[in-house]
Parts: C-alpha cells; sequence; structure tokens
C-alpha cells in the first residue's frame, strides 16, 4: 500500500466500520470531547460486529485497539490528522467505559510496548523510547491518541474547552442528533480540507473521485454532513442509510435509502459490498 492509500484508507476504515450494530447513546457530549479540527469523526455503538470490517483497514488503522475498546461499550474515533512526511494517520480513540489506566493497559498490551506514566497520563514507549501514543482523561472520558506528536496531542486535549471541539460547529451539531446504529460526522474543517488536498500522489481514479466530490459540496453549497447506518428490526431485518447535509445558510437536505431481503442479512449484504467495492 503507498502513502496516498494509507491516508485514503484511513478515511475509509472509519466510513467502513458501519456494521451489524445497535442503536446506541446520543453523541452530543462526545463531540465536546473531538477536536474541532479533526478531518472526520465516528460514533460506534455498543454491538459492532468488529470481525467484519475489511480486511484492507487493518494497513490505516489498528482493529485490534478497535475491538479492545469497543468491546467495552460504545466508541468514538476521529481522524485528527496526517504526517505529511510518510502520510500516516493520526486517531484518536474516545470512550466513558474505561479509565485511563485500563485505556493504556490495553494500548501497551497490544502495541507490545511500555506504558510509562507522565504528568497527564500515560505515554506508550516502545523499546528505542519512541512514543507510539498517549493516553489522557478527563470528566468521566479516556482517550488514546497514536501516531506522531500524540503526547503534544493529548496536552492540548485536556485543556481544550467546548469552543474548541466539534460542538462548536454550529450546523454539524444541528444534524447530529440520530438514533441511528452508527453516525459518521464531516464538520467544515472537512470539507474545507477537500478543496485544497493535494493531488499529486493520488492516482488518476482517486483524482476523478475527488473531483466529484468537489463539485457537489460547491453545487450544494455542504457547510456539514452525517452519514447514518441503522440496522432495522423485523422479519426480515433490513438496512436503513441516511445522507444528511447543512446547505450554506442553513437549509437542511437528507436522502434515505433501505434494503432488506429474506435471503440476505444485514451483516452479509455490508460484507458483500465491502467485497465488490475492493475495500476488504
Amino acid at each position: 500500500m503507498n502513502r496516498s492509500e494509507l491516508f485514503l484508507s484511513a478515511a475509509v476504515a472509519l466510513l467502513a466500520v458501519s456494521v451489524g450494530c445497535g442503536g446506541g447513546p446520543s453523541i452530543s457530549d462526545e463531540l465536546k470531547m473531538v477536536p474541532g479540527l479533526c478531518f472526520l469523526h465516528v460514533h460506534l455503538d455498543d454491538e459492532l460486529d468488529v470481525s467484519l470490517l475489511p480486511s484492507g483497514a487493518g494497513a490505516a488503522i489498528p482493529i485490534w485497539l478497535v475491538d479492545s475498546l469497543h468491546a467495552k461499550g460504545a466508541l468514538g474515533i476521529s481522524l485528527l490528522g496526517v504526517n505529511l512526511t510518510d502520510l500516516s494517520p493520526q486517531l484518536l480513540f474516545l470512550s466513558r467505559h474505561v479509565s485511563p489506566e485500563e485505556m493504556a493497559g490495553i494500548g501497551a498490551s497490544g502495541f507490545g510496548c511500555s506504558a510509562v506514566q507522565t504528568g497527564s497520563g500515560f505515554d506508550l514507549v516502545d523499546g528505542r523510547g519512541g512514543i507510539l501514543g498517549s493516553v489522557a482523561g478527563r470528566d468521566g472520558w479516556a482517550c488514546l491518541i497514536t501516531g506522531s506528536g500524540s503526547d503534544r496531542s493529548t496536552g492540548r486535549w485536556l485543556e481544550m474547552d467546548e469552543d474548541g471541539s466539534l460542538a462548536a460547529d454550529t450546523d454539524l451539531v444541528a444534524i447530529s442528533g440520530s438514533d441511528a446504529d452508527l453516525n459518521i460526522l464531516i464538520s467544515r474543517n472537512s470539507i474545507s480540507f477537500l478543496s485544497v488536498i493535494p493531488t499529486g500522489m493520488l492516482t488518476r481514479s482517486q483524482i476523478t473521485y475527488l473531483n466529484i466530490a468537489r463539485r457537489i459540496i460547491a453545487d450544494l453549497g455542504v457547510a456539514a454532513a452525517r452519514i447514518s447506518a441503522d440496522v432495522t428490526e423485523g422479519d426480515p431485518a433490513g438496512l436503513l442509510l441516511e445522507f444528511r447535509i447543512v446547505r450554506e445558510g442553513g437549509n437542511v437536505a437528507s436522502i434515505s435509502a433501505g434494503f432488506s431481503d429474506t435471503g440476505i442479512s444485514p451483516d452479509s449484504l455490508i460484507s458483500y459490498l465491502t467485497a465488490f467495492y475492493g475495500l476488504e
């Protein structure tokens, strides 16, 4: 996997976590704990089947960490940024179901490193002294940030107020309320980034998709967006998808689609789609 594909896979990996879920708690409080400059935020409900994630997602996001933390309860994952030297993603894992000590233990075990206590939490340190991630806690929440500069990022997270969080994006907040099993939140910052993302390392097909997205954003005047997935009960069970956007001026538009089949479960449908589109 080349560097541009690794960056795109980080976003795809987060978007692809839309499988086998059950209804979960409100994410309104969670937004207050997410830095406002993140590129993408996903809220996973309690009953996610992590085994259905595309295997290729493991190249950009530690699936074992998603699995271990999600086993404790609902989980938020944010794409905070990208290391411009190698396009590796910096990710934030956010939970109110584990303590910082427990989160540090899970991280140290999975990364095969040591959890070193600091004045603000824990650093996950490898045998050469490099920091693989950092853990901190505040207001009943615990976060683990991976990637370059994670110790500095957790320090900023501890000092962050509501004005510096996603909760300050009023357009995003306006459409964040949902009873769906999964919510993917795309803020104004994410949308602005698409207009300036460099294309030098992208493939021709990736540039084509990027230009299509840019045209849609420009034509509709998109200010914020939410993608939701909900596994509906019944016989047969089905899958309901919704795409909701806030357009410039505060106007809200939404598109929804449902699917059910007596011979195909929602989980099997998702597995089929990820394989069909080459995301496995």
